[in-house]
């Protein structure tokens, strides 16, 4: 951590946190909403009106139950005569408001698919009753659930217990404190009239009125701005963040993450102190209090990740740094705006000092260096596959009895997809891909229907599609039979289709919500332990990494000659750059693979052209021509070869290792030719072909610099780590002494 100069933290005012800190001591309200000012009598009944009439009910039981309700209540007893299953909950004892409030949240639980524990919330309505009847004068005065923070109310609830001596369990007042905590969010949105944004805490699940695409990807889901402590920089930071949201300039993730960057600026005001939004008093000081800031992210040390124990990476430490300065430069061109709508006019004070807070050496350079195992090989995929049956298989069988993330993994491999666009895939995410069927009525053999997926990280106007065969189309109506069996099990009207394919499994019971990222990543780092998986270099396959799966499906794509632009449509890329990544992870193999082996000579010697030059001159002119079957050819792109397709006579004829089957192959062919041919003269002639016949002599010319050939790539030792080691051909000062032959 930097050391600040006393003098300069003497001259520094920091005015702010103090008295922030001070007035949530005073107040003790939730930091993470204040809502208790925000309640209004005459809201609350028009939340309580708002209700169908059926559910304007103090006491449901199976006279009065609404079928939803029915369907959605979890403590429940059968009752035969009204064909459902049901269970009585009193809201009875408590402030009419009150009363208001909680059936309004208990009938938006319902609507938004969740479950509603009717014993929780029995044991919640008892614990408030206790409070407001005899708990302090702040209680018995409390008109609605937002009167106390969720902590408060659970202090009254086991005041009251002790002055009653009223049994209980002993979890109600932890019960009443969690329960509220949720309520109290709901109801703060609900209540709040002003702009969205000046919420300390943003929630799109509750409020409505947050922008989000349609199809947001699962993640954090709270914005929570309340770790921003220092108020001119907490409102003008949700400000800033909600017009970028509301102008399409960030998406929702967007925003978390410029969060995350903001409260690197927070703690460095912690640690050094400022002088309001300006940041320092004078423009001369800004640079030196810039530099510190730099300097103390620089020194920080990672709590987590690759790098944990030691410096940031470059990229964690550019983030906040680029996010810091695109706020300071978009207030400054908003200053006049600024002091009106956040009521403080030293943001008008903003110099143009503050539009370049950082230099280009404050910043690393952004890296986005691709790890050489992101393409799998064949065989790993193979094993993947064979082994993916244990996140479907039971856990007496030693599984994880999740047969989603085992279709959901299946997509992946297959289709090369984010994961998050299998994830959040709709329900019925097949379109047809031919008008008719073939006249015997089966499909057609190949791809079969198109797979609309959700594109979460590009935007677009057309919806993304692939083209599928009928192995996926299985895939896909197996899921889909699961997700209506997992909603009806769980009390969802017969009929109903969820949104998503693939479901969250918890107070989901209507299917509006997808399958956790979280849970799938969990999964698969189970599956990666059980199944200890190697590539053939000895590197640990981590199944988790799933983005390692559209890797290797653009990099067998580009590697089976696919157009670039076709890659691009696949793959959901708006440019070929996007695309050009997965070629450059294939090059680099190839090039690897190249540059592996020693190259030598039709004569056995080293090739006096270096490797590297030898790959980029094969590659720069594209001359396919000189890509041989067993090696390849040296000759100038522009000279047009002489020797026909006799190159073990050529001096411009390299090969390697990597061709050694070939040209073992090629020899015995050549010496079989040689005896089929000499039988053939000798029968007709009365003698064999002597050494002067011409084709002959080129026969035996072939074998002898085969056998150099041979004899050269047979010298290529091996390191103690396992990789090859190429030595110099024949006739070189360094080359290895035979050994000679023992008795």
């Amino acid at each position: 951590m930097m050391s600040v100069d006393p003098v300069q933290r003497a001259s520094l005012a920091r005015p702010e946190l103090p008295r922030a800190r001070e007035r949530n001591r005073r107040d003790k309200r939730d930091p993470r909403l204040s809502i208790a000012d925000l309640f209004s009598e005459e809201r609350a009944r028009q939340l309580w009106e708002s209700l169908p009439e059926a559910h304007r009910r103090d006491h449901f039981d199976s006279a009065n139950m609404p079928v939803d309700y029915g369907e959605a209540f979890t403590r429940r007893t059968i009752n035969k005569s009204r064909g459902w299953v049901t269970q009585s909950l009193s809201l009875r004892g408590l402030p009419e408001p009150m009363l208001w409030e909680l059936a309004w949240c208990i009938h938006q639980q319902v609507v938004d698919g969740y479950s509603v524990n009717t014993l929780r919330l029995g044991e919640l309505r008892r614990g408030l009753v206790l409070a407001v009847a005899h708990g302090t004068p702040a209680a018995q005065a409390a008109r609605s659930l937002t009167a106390l923070t969720h902590e408060e109310w659970g202090r009254e609830v086991r005041g009251a217990l002790m002055r009653t001596n009223t049994t209980a369990n002993a979890y109600l007042p932890a019960w009443v404190e969690n329960g509220l905590k949720h309520l109290q969010d709901r109801l703060a949105h609900a209540y709040h009239g002003g702009e969205w944004w000046r919420l300390n805490v943003w929630n799109p699940a509750l409020d409505g009125r947050i922008p989000q695409r349609e199809h947001e990807p699962q993640g954090r889901t709270v914005a929570n701005f309340s770790q921003l402590t220092t108020d001119w920089f907490r409102e003008a930071a949700k400000w800033w963040l909600s017009v970028q949201l509301s102008t399409e300039r960030y998406v929702w993730s967007s925003v978390k993450s410029r969060l995350d960057h903001l409260k690197w600026l927070q703690w460095y005001i912690d640690e050094a102190g400022c002088a309001g939004p300006q940041l320092v008093d004078s423009p001369e000081k800004l640079r030196p209090w810039l530099l510190g800031f730099v300097e103390s992210l620089n020194s920080h040390t990672a709590m987590t990740g690759p790098n944990k124990g030691g410096r940031l990476s470059g990229n964690s430490r550019r983030g906040p740094l680029v996010t810091i300065e695109a706020f300071y430069r978009w207030m400054y061109d908003n200053r006049a705006e600024a002091a009106s709508v956040l009521r403080d006019r030293r943001w008008a004070g903003l110099g143009l000092q503050h539009t370049v807070l950082f230099r280009l050496e404050d910043k690393p350079r952004l890296t986005n260096q691709l790890a050489d195992d992101l393409a799998l090989e064949d065989e790993v995929i193979s094993r993947i596959a064979a082994g993916s049956g244990v996140l479907a298989a039971p856990k007496d069988e030693d599984g994880l009895d999740d047969r989603q993330a085992f279709h959901a993994l299946m997509l992946l491999l297959r289709t090369g997809r984010r994961m998050n666009e299998v994830l959040m895939m709709d329900f019925e995410p097949l379109l047809p891909l031919l008008k008719t069927r073939r006249e015997d009525g089966k499909e057609p053999d190949g791809f079969v229907a198109q797979l609309s997926y959700q594109q979460t990280k590009i935007t677009g106007n057309d919806p993304p599609t692939i083209p599928v065969d009928q192995e996926i189309v299985d895939i896909v109506r197996l899921q889909q039979q699961w997700a209506r069996e997992f909603i009806a099990s769980h009390g969802a009207p017969e009929g109903t289709n969820p949104r998503y394919l693939f479901l969250q499994t918890k107070n989901n019971r209507l299917g509006l919500r997808p399958y956790a990222s979280a849970t799938f990543h969990k999964r698969l780092a189970t599956l990666t332990e059980k199944l200890a998986i190697n590539d053939s270099v000895g590197r640990a396959v981590k199944i988790s990494r799933t983005h390692t799966f559209r890797h290797t499906r653009a990099t067998d794509l580009i590697n089976a000659g696919v157009p670039i632009h076709v890659v691009m449509r696949y793959l959901g890329h708006v440019t070929p750059t996007m695309t050009m990544h997965y070629a450059k992870t294939l090059a680099v193999t190839a090039e690897r693979e190249f540059l592996r082996y020693k190259k030598v000579t039709a004569d056995g010697r080293t090739a006096e052209v270096d490797p590297s030059d030898l790959y980029d001159m094969l590659h720069l002119d594209q001359r396919a021509d000189r890509v041989l079957p067993n090696g390849w050819c040296m000759l100038p792109p522009r000279q047009v070869c002489a020797k026909g397709n006799a190159c073990l006579t050529c001096d411009k004829f390299v090969t390697d290792a990597s061709h050694r089957d070939e040209l073992q192959q090629q020899l015995v062919q050549t010496d079989s030719l040689i005896s089929r041919r000499q039988a053939q003269f000798t029968a007709r002639h009365g003698e064999p072909m002597g050494e002067d016949n011409i084709w002959l002599a080129g026969r035996l010319t072939e074998t002898r610099a085969l056998t150099k050939v041979l004899v050269a790539l047979d010298q290529v030792a091996v390191h103690e780590d396992g990789r090859l080691r190429a030595v110099r051909g024949a006739g070189s000062p360094d080359r290895p002494q035979l050994q000679e032959p023992t008795a």
